[in-house]
């Protein structure tokens, strides 16, 4: 599973470029006597996965044994990573002369983020519905 490893450090290394500091907390800008500074949100997410493999092609599934698929002699191998960063702007900070103040940034969520924030309660509807019907077929 070495390859898998060097997937996952590679992957790593990407996103560690993308959440340095000064992508939270952005390059002051000076216009006069004030100072400005950017603040971002930064979201990563990762994943990895792996396999391998050996036999004539047959094992377990789901549902049952798996078949035989064209003939297939075993083996194997496989794998896959992937990543995402999102840098949202939440505020500017505001040096002046008068002291510190913090502008927020309207978070307006745009239709993707809607629904993930459903996900968990359509994952408890889905819940709730395949144990009803468990319990009609018992």
């Amino acid at each position: 599973m070495q390859h898998v490893k060097e997937l996952l450090d590679l992957v790593i290394g990407k996103l560690e470029t993308v959440a340095q500091s000064d992508a939270v907390v952005g390059e002051p800008i000076e216009l006069g006597g004030v100072t400005l500074v950017p603040l971002t949100r930064i979201n990563l997410g990762f994943g990895v996965g792996g396999g391998e493999g050996e036999g004539q092609g047959f094992g377990p599934g789901p549902h049952g044994p798996k078949k035989r698929v064209g003939g297939a002699q075993g083996k194997g191998v496989g794998g896959g990573t992937g990543g995402a960063a999102k840098v949202r702007p939440v505020g500017v900070a505001i040096f002046s002369a008068d002291g510190v103040e913090i502008l927020p940034i309207k978070d307006k969520k745009g239709l993707m983020d809607r629904l993930f924030d459903k996900i968990p309660e359509l994952v408890e509807m889905v819940k709730e519905a395949t144990e009803g019907m468990d319990k009609s077929t018992n």
